[in-house]
């Protein structure tokens, strides 16, 4: 099994994984377009990159301005940080091949999805102050990987045993697997959760559109900035905002094309956010308060993280 090529796949899941297109509802209502207003000038954007990054994605930020961050080194090992008071501090799984790292939650946990050193497989685990909680597989999947954490604990993620996953949310006691309804076989992929146990995240259908989504309960709601071939939905806080990504196809990140654009979801009102002078650029993660984490490219080519703080 090639470690990096399974690492790849799993950042593109885990971080975020893919996005959304279209206003196709199933057991819910489309959210209603709103303008394209950018929304760049409301920010103050500060660069983050972790010591001896080349690559570095910022995945989640909680209320206390906690960030968890994948990055990876110019040899390409992949590690997984927390930045908390100017402060990083490895979450990367004991004795593990490669660890992935989700949002945080409110407590400064993060669910982890590592890579087995003993059956070369993804599990979970949550790293909570310096400690690690190893949780059991889906039933009936090899692999097991975690998006997002919220405060009651509850975890969402991808579970799969061939190349499609399913989308899970773990409650402590019990796994609920999902796939949105217009997906069947074409990859579900969960991002986030907020403490309502609302999940978003994106979907394939067989003619290779990607879709996004916002799961409540067994209602799904299509997640789709206007007149966008593809939208990325990302992360959701508790107030229902939600941040994400839209452009056209392409090789950037995420199966985007370079030029591709951030926005912000807002009670049905949907703009554009973008780190200044970037090529592409992001975000990723968005708390109560409003602030955003989020990646950008230079004109060099490389991807840093950011935090976007309302001026």
């Amino acid at each position: 099994m090639n470690i990096s090529r399974l690492s790849r796949a799993q950042v593109r899941m885990t971080i975020s994984g893919l996005a959304a297109l279209l206003t196709f509802v199933i057991g819910g209502s489309a959210i209603a377009a709103g303008g394209d207003v950018l929304a760049t000038q409301e920010y103050l954007f500060t660069s983050i990159d972790p010591p001896g990054s080349v690559l570095t994605f910022p995945v989640g930020i909680n209320n206390n301005g906690l960030i968890s961050i994948q990055y990876s080194d110019s040899n390409g090992i992949l590690y997984s940080v927390i930045l908390e008071d100017g402060v990083y501090t490895s979450v990367d799984v004991p004795g593990a091949l490669g660890t992935l790292v989700s949002a945080p939650n409110m407590q400064g946990q993060v669910a982890l999805g590592y890579y087995s050193s003993t059956d070369f497989r993804i599990h979970s685990a949550v790293y909570s102050h310096g400690g690690y909680t190893y949780q059991p597989d889906a039933p009936g999947f090899d692999y097991t990987s975690p998006s997002a954490i919220n405060a009651r604990g509850d975890i969402s993620g991808m579970t799969w045993n061939g190349p499609t996953p399913s989308g899970y949310i773990w409650d402590g006691e019990a796994y609920t697997i999902f796939e949105h309804p217009a997906s069947t076989g074409h990859y579900t992929m969960p991002c986030g959760i907020n403490n309502q146990g609302q999940v978003v995240g994106q979907y394939y259908t067989a003619d290779g559109v990607v879709h996004g989504f916002l799961k409540d309960g067994d209602f799904y709601t299509e997640i789709a900035f206007p007149g966008a071939p593809n939208t990325a939905a990302f992360s959701i806080n508790n107030s229902g905002v939600v941040v994400g990504l839209y452009g056209e196809a392409g090789t950037g990140p995420f199966g985007f094309a370079v030029g591709s654009r951030g926005f912000i979801l807002r009670k049905g009102t949907y703009v554009s956010i973008d780190y200044p002078g970037s090529l592409t650029s992001f975000p990723l993660g968005i708390n109560d308060t409003g602030q955003i984490v989020g990646v950008y490219q230079d004109a060099a080519g490389t991807f840093h993280g950011y935090l976007a703080t309302s001026r």
